[in-house]
């Protein structure tokens, strides 16, 4: 006798929850791909399901790593381009954009400078003219640049206040001592305050070339539309100087013993702590590997950096590391805040981490979870057109293949336990680090003086001696 079970008989055990599948690759947008006759590189990604296009141009070589002794200059020149062309005031731009019910934003970091127009379709072609010439006739106002160099001063001494950015200055400065990224990519106050129209005249001429400029449409476009809207716009756009030789930037190299750096905020009760040294480029052929490294050990809520310092001994609310990758050279930190009177126990018990990751295999279970996370939070990251804009000139900005992200998870998936501790001593040195630690010297310095000699700095990161 055949017995047939009915539709109902076939119930859910809801008291469990259904197990997942296996993490599948996500096709990541094509995109059509080609250079002008003038150098520029222009990306489209088409998507027509929101009736919107977003704009992203990227200038390659425009950041502060080009600032050469003048900290600020890449911020000012890049942040200024929407304050002002031939033909209209900062106020007609910033009127014209909000008519359009569009966003316009401009500004740079170590390595680039970015412009990124957003609006609706129905706009798109009037708000591109607005975009085309900010980017091709701006003028530097000089009322303009005093207001910048004004509000950025106030920017930079406000900042004093902050433990998190005196310690991220302070790291910079050492581990990439004699590089253009120990300089902070905002400037200083006396670099913004002596700034010229002219300097950001030259700036501009000098490195916002079309043979630099990557330019990606993303949403409601089609190629033939960019080609057509871009090419009227910028086919007489060229280099401004005949000398366009680009400076050479070179490899930051790594400190070869620890040493400790504590910039002093005289009755503090908490430490801020920032530990790292050299990390590295984001086309470096491991780095898939490292972000999977760097999650289980400090990436992620769940990571074990977090759970030492947070769950087991409860100094911190939070403490991540993380490895920021730069054209040229990046870095790697752990960073947390603590109570003073166990800073130097938090400073010990990061470093043995770090050791522990460097002389052992990682258990099976704890990175299958990482890469559970790291393969269902892909997806999330592209769910802007922003954001798909960034990736797609991040593949052309650091040279990576153009099947990538189509991979991406595919290569997380195959990661190993010996692959993670292959790349942690490749690229984790506890041999090597700079320990940075904003807080209240006078109890500090003896305490941290096990992990190397101390210097105390002032917040203007002058060195100081204790009373």
């Amino acid at each position: 006798m055949t017995f047939t079970t009915s539709a109902q008989e076939k119930k859910l055990d809801r008291s469990k929850p259904p197990l997942a599948g296996p993490p599948k690759d996500v096709k990541f947008p094509a995109y059509f791909d080609t250079t002008l006759e003038n150098g520029i590189n222009l990306l489209v990604i088409e998507n027509s399901k929101i009736p919107a296009v977003t704009v992203r141009i990227v200038f390659k070589d425009c950041g502060s790593v080009n600032d050469f002794g003048k900290p600020g200059l890449a911020s000012a020149t890049s942040e200024l381009l929407t304050k002002g062309t031939a033909t209209r005031t900062a106020e007609e731009i910033s009127e014209s954009v909000e008519y359009f019910g569009a966003s316009l934003s401009s500004g740079s970091d170590h390595d680039v400078a970015y412009i990124t127009l957003s609006v609706l379709k129905k706009h798109f072609f009037k708000a591109f003219e607005i975009l085309s010439d900010v980017i091709q006739n701006p003028v530097f106002p000089e009322n303009e640049l005093n207001l910048f160099k004004q509000q950025r001063i106030a920017s930079i001494i406000q900042a004093k206040d902050n433990p998190d950015v005196l310690s991220e200055k302070m790291f910079a400065k050492i581990v990439f001592a004699g590089h253009p990224y120990s300089q902070p990519a905002e400037g200083t106050e006396e670099a913004v305050k002596s700034l010229t129209r002219e300097e950001v005249i030259d700036f501009y001429n000098r490195y916002y070339l079309p043979s630099n400029m990557i330019v990606a449409f993303v949403g409601d476009i089609n190629k033939h539309e960019a080609l057509e809207i871009f090419s009227d716009h910028f086919k007489n756009f060229n280099n401004r100087l005949e000398d366009t030789v680009q400076n050479i930037i070179p490899d930051a190299h790594y400190i070869s013993r620890h040493s400790v750096h504590i910039i002093d905020r005289p009755g503090a009760v908490q430490s801020n702590i920032k530990i790292g040294h050299i990390g590295v480029k984001r086309n470096n052929p491991d780095y898939i590997k490292v972000t999977v490294m760097n999650t289980l050990l400090g990436g992620y809520f769940g990571s074990r950096i977090n759970y030492l310092l947070r769950e087991i001994h409860g100094f911190t609310y939070g403490a991540r590391s993380d490895f920021e990758p730069r054209l040229y050279s990046g870095e790697f930190s752990v960073n947390t805040d603590v109570r003073t009177e166990v800073t130097d126990t938090a400073v010990n018990l990061i470093i043995n981490e770090l050791k522990k990751i460097t002389t052992g295999k990682v258990n099976p279970e704890e990175l299958q979870k990482v890469k559970n996370y790291l393969s269902g939070v892909f997806p999330l990251q592209l769910e802007t057109a922003n954001a798909v804009a960034s990736r797609v000139i991040g593949l052309k900005l650091y040279n990576l293949p153009s099947d990538y992200y189509n991979k991406y998870i595919s290569e997380i998936i195959k990661i190993t336990e010996d692959d993670i501790l292959y790349t942690a001593v490749k690229y984790i040195k506890p041999e090597q680090l700079t320990i940075v630690v904003t807080g209240n010297a006078a109890l500090l310095k003896d305490k941290l003086s096990v992990f190397g000699e101390v210097i105390i700095y002032d917040t203007d990161l002058n060195e100081k001696v204790l009373n």
